[in-house]
């Protein structure tokens, strides 16, 4: 764990995506937390490549990532209009080796609330398919 901006770090992880539906929404300039960076890029990278899965075929598709402080919680939210999540997947999605997608192995969102329950944070999803999913992760701030 280091000190570090979360703002700032969840801007880079973001750097690597060139797709100009994503927007980038941070209440603040700056929210020190005490995290490992890797782990972090892992969470912010992990749910953008979902969501960029989900928008094939969506028209004028967007993703808004967005940072918050509450309290001594910092909130991540990744908000994309893609297809959605089935109600009949939605209780396995956090389980490894479940996919919905022709590639990829089920580990990404498994991989991710590991991370995230680590630091004692949570990680949810509100979903409805053809309009938009929302996840959002809680990590305390120290």
């Amino acid at each position: 764990k280091e000190k570090l901006n979360i703002v700032e770090e969840v801007k880079k992880s973001l750097d690597i995506f060139h797709e100009s539906y994503i927007s980038y929404h941070p209440e603040k300039n700056e929210i020190i937390t005490k995290l490992d960076k890797i782990q972090l890029t892992r969470i912010v990278t992990n749910l953008v490549t979902n969501a960029i899965h989900a928008l094939q075929n969506t028209e004028n598709p967007y993703i808004k990532v967005s940072i918050s402080e509450k309290g001594r919680e910092v909130l991540i939210q990744v908000e994309d209009n893609g297809m959605g999540i089935e109600k009949a997947d939605a209780p396995k999605i956090f389980e490894p080796k479940f996919t919905t997608k022709s590639s990829g192995m089920g580990l990404g969102l498994p991989m991710v609330k590991n991370i995230v329950e680590a630091y004692n944070g949570s990680i949810t999803f509100v979903s409805s398919v053809n309009e938009k999913t929302v996840f959002s992760v809680s990590l305390p701030k120290e």
